[in-house]
């Protein structure tokens, strides 16, 4: 991904960020929002449920891989990328993400929040185990990049979180040869 590239999914996160701070802004007690995204749900929607009827902030624009570097071993991708598009990309350049979900429509982000363990976990652990950067956008509508140096807290808990703790936005991770 070249500049623009990288410059529109700044825009696009600071949209984000802003629709959380507008939600906080505006929302009555108890209403809370939860996330339109690019893929399907991988759960059954109850018909009760109420993210049938909360505030959406819209994520659907976060499906670019912003780069593959073949020497370092490292992608950079946004958090909606399905493992279907990014294995074909970097398989393309002979590598692939260490752990890679059996379910081709699995984004990146659902991976890590959602708790992603396959079958070629026995070698690497998780796919979290592979990431080394989030940027994510908090609750608060405040976008922070964290890493096992900066801001590790936050950065080994959101694994699982399934978005509690924030909004994925973009995943540095590391690649193996194929």
């Amino acid at each position: 991904m070249g500049t623009i590239e990288l410059a529109r999914h700044h825009e696009n996160v600071e949209a984000i960020a802003r629709a959380v701070r507008e939600h906080l802004r505006t929302a009555r007690p108890g209403e809370y929002f939860s996330l339109r995204k690019a893929t399907v749900p991988h759960t059954v929607p109850k018909p009760d449920d109420p993210k049938r009827k909360d505030r959406k902030i819209d994520v659907t624009s976060l499906t670019e891989i912003v780069s593959i570097d073949p020497v370092a071993r490292r992608c950079t991708a946004e958090s909606g990328v399905t493992f279907e598009r990014l294995v074909r990309e970097t398989l393309a350049v002979g590598l692939v993400p260490k752990t890679v979900s059996e379910l081709k429509t699995i984004t990146i982000g659902g991976a890590v929040a959602g708790s992603s363990v396959e079958s070629m976990s026995y070698r690497y652990g998780g796919f979290h185990d592979g990431c080394l950067e989030y940027e994510l956008v908090t609750g608060t509508g405040e976008i922070v990049t964290c890493s096992r140096t900066e801001s590790p807290e936050l950065f080994e808990m959101m694994h699982g979180s399934f978005g509690t703790l924030g909004i994925l936005t973009l995943l540095t991770f590391e690649l193996v040869p194929a």
